[in-house]
């Protein structure tokens, strides 16, 4: 993998308000598209809400070509996170194994809605 842009890139997660391309979020998280689309093949195999998130095409298949949801943006961020870590893929499947609820849409809401009322507060 390349170095990252940003040393910090991945410190916060990410709340987008739209769908977004791999490109645009690569950049908005500092990397390579490529280590992007690293990140999102780890996510797709082993977090099924993830892979879920992707619309159909009709033969049945995840259409992967289509841009990502803020949900899968936000998985994304916290799976770089784990990278600049724990370093080895390897050890972030592990991670993901041990910890499927930290990726669920149900966090990602609970995280959204605490960023949205300090937002408000503000």
């Amino acid at each position: 993998m390349k170095p990252r842009r940003s040393k910090h890139s991945t410190d916060l997660d990410s709340f987008l308000d739209f769908p977004s391309t791999k490109t645009y979020l690569a950049e908005v998280l500092g990397v390579s598209r490529s280590t992007l689309c690293t990140w999102e093949n780890l996510a797709f195999w082993r977090i099924p809400s993830f892979r879920n998130a992707y619309p159909k095409k009709a033969d049945g298949i995840h259409d992967r070509e289509s841009p990502l949801s803020p949900y899968q943006a936000w998985v994304l961020g916290r799976v770089g996170r784990l990278m600049a870590q724990l370093r080895r893929g390897e050890r972030v499947k592990g991670y993901i194994a041990k910890n499927p609820n930290d990726f669920s849409r149900y966090r990602y809401q609970q995280a959204f809605q605490q960023v949205n009322q300090i937002n408000k507060e503000a």
